[in-house]
């Protein structure tokens, strides 16, 4: 029965991601754990006997390994590098979803039976389990960095795309545009213009600006 972690044992292409996902998480302040990358059939049929023949939850519907195989090598699973707080913070999968999906994984959070731990490459859903047991796989994954190449004006429109810039109020999402109203009301947050000038000037990244609202919330309670 064999299981890894190891991110070399992925693809390439994937691996390659894995590392970026990792990194642009570590620049948000949060720090990933792969648990695993690759396993071999006799493991994946240890995970299927649970909640049939073993006792616990089902957590898996194949009994063979697909995109967690040795041969595919095109999925992985994480969890938060910190102690007791490893799957239960949900501003974590918020961000390393949203980062996960920007590379262009799949990731499991968004599946019926979730599974937010995991993410895969299947070519944005066109690759199924059933076709990768049959030995076809999705093409190579684009690089979020080739190697030395990325220039500081690609590096930054990638991370504006991963997180953001509120630059005015008119950019807050919808379901926080209350909460920011007052804080700019209050004068709590301000994109450096004084509010008599522009009131609904931010100019803050959207992470800060959900830490800033959470921390707000959080003062009412």
């Amino acid at each position: 029965m064999f299981k890894s972690r190891d991110i070399d044992l992925l693809r390439p292409d994937v691996a390659e991601n894995c590392r970026a996902l990792i990194a642009l998480a570590k620049l948000e302040g949060r720090e990933v754990l792969v648990t695993e990358t690759v396993r071999d059939e006799e493991y994946q049929a240890y995970l299927y006997a649970q909640g049939r023949t073993r006792p616990g939850s089902i957590i898996t519907n194949s009994p063979v390994p697909t995109f967690h195989s040795v041969k595919a090598g095109l999925a992985f699973d994480i969890c938060q590098n910190v102690r007791g707080r490893e799957y239960n913070d949900e501003a974590f999968w918020d961000v390393v979803s949203r980062i996960g999906k920007a590379l262009g994984f799949t990731w499991g959070g968004d599946w019926k039976m979730v599974d937010k731990p995991h993410f895969q490459w299947d070519a944005h859903g066109a690759y199924t389990g059933s076709m990768i047991l049959a030995g076809q796989y999705p093409p190579e994954m684009p690089r979020w960095k080739e190697d030395e190449e990325m220039t500081q004006e690609q590096f930054e429109a990638m991370y504006e795309k991963i997180n953001p810039t509120i630059r005015t109020f008119a950019d807050v999402p919808e379901w926080m545009k209350p909460e920011v109203r007052k804080l700019l009301d209050e004068e709590i947050i301000n994109g450096g213009t004084p509010k008599s000038v522009d009131p609904g000037d931010i100019n803050m990244r959207l992470e800060t600006l959900k830490a800033i609202v959470v921390a707000a919330r959080m003062r009412q309670k």
